[in-house]
Formats: C-alpha cells, structure tokens, sequence
C-alpha cells in the first residue's frame, strides 16, 4: 500500500529520509544537504508498506522545474508508479540531470527522453 508523506507532515521521519539521502548521495547529481533539499525544494518520501521506498524532489532552477531523487533497490516497480504519480503534480516539463545508468533507466521508463548528454525532459502538456 502506498503512502506519500511531505516533510511538514507530524509523520514524516526525518532520520530515516536523511539516512538514504546521505547513502545515495555520492550517486546524486545534489552537493545540497538534507535540509537544504527539504528547505528548498517540493519533497515527498513514499512508503510501499510502511518501509521508505523512495524520496523525490521537485525544485526550481533557471525558469525550469528538475526532480530529482533516491531510492530502495529492488522495487522498481514501486517506485516507478510513485515517480510517475509525482510527476503527475504537476502541468509543467520536468528537467533531470543524471549519468548514473540505474537513473536514466527509471526515468527513461516514466517517460523522459533524452534532451542531450546527461540531460533529461519529461514533456508534460507541452506541445514541445
């Protein structure tokens, strides 16, 4: 069973999500801290059954909006439907940046495309 919690939320675990952040972090395009993401960014960790899955952020840099995020291994499946869900939010394209191959895979599977080099667009309602 999904659930989505945001940082502002009496619920949300603070340790835990800083925990996986600071283990994916050397595989993140990200030199922000944990309170840096959460201070500055849209940020929601999903639970598959209680168990943390996956933390995704939105943020806005030069007029765009990037996601970028973390994850469990071995629950793709999961974590693609809440990556999909999350880019749902919102009625813009979405930027990401990576070179990590496990990365590009997820996101390409949602429906990025490859805009060039490490960059990545997700087209959302845009006639572009």
């Amino acid at each position: 069973m999904m659930k989505v919690i945001i940082p502002t939320d009496k619920n949300f675990n603070y340790n835990e999500c800083k925990k996986m952040y600071e283990h994916y972090k050397p595989v993140l395009n990200d030199e922000s801290s944990f309170d840096e993401v959460l201070k500055n960014t849209f940020f929601y960790a999903f639970y598959d059954n209680e168990v943390l899955s996956l933390c995704v952020y939105f943020f806005s840099d030069n007029g765009k909006l990037w996601v970028n995020g973390y994850g469990i291994r071995k629950n793709h499946l999961f974590n693609k439907e809440c990556f999909k869900l999350a880019l749902s939010w919102f009625n813009c394209d979405i930027w990401a940046k990576s070179v990590q191959k496990p990365a590009i895979f997820g996101i390409m599977s949602c429906g990025f495309r490859r805009y060039k080099d490490d960059l990545f667009v997700f087209r959302n309602n845009s006639k572009n």
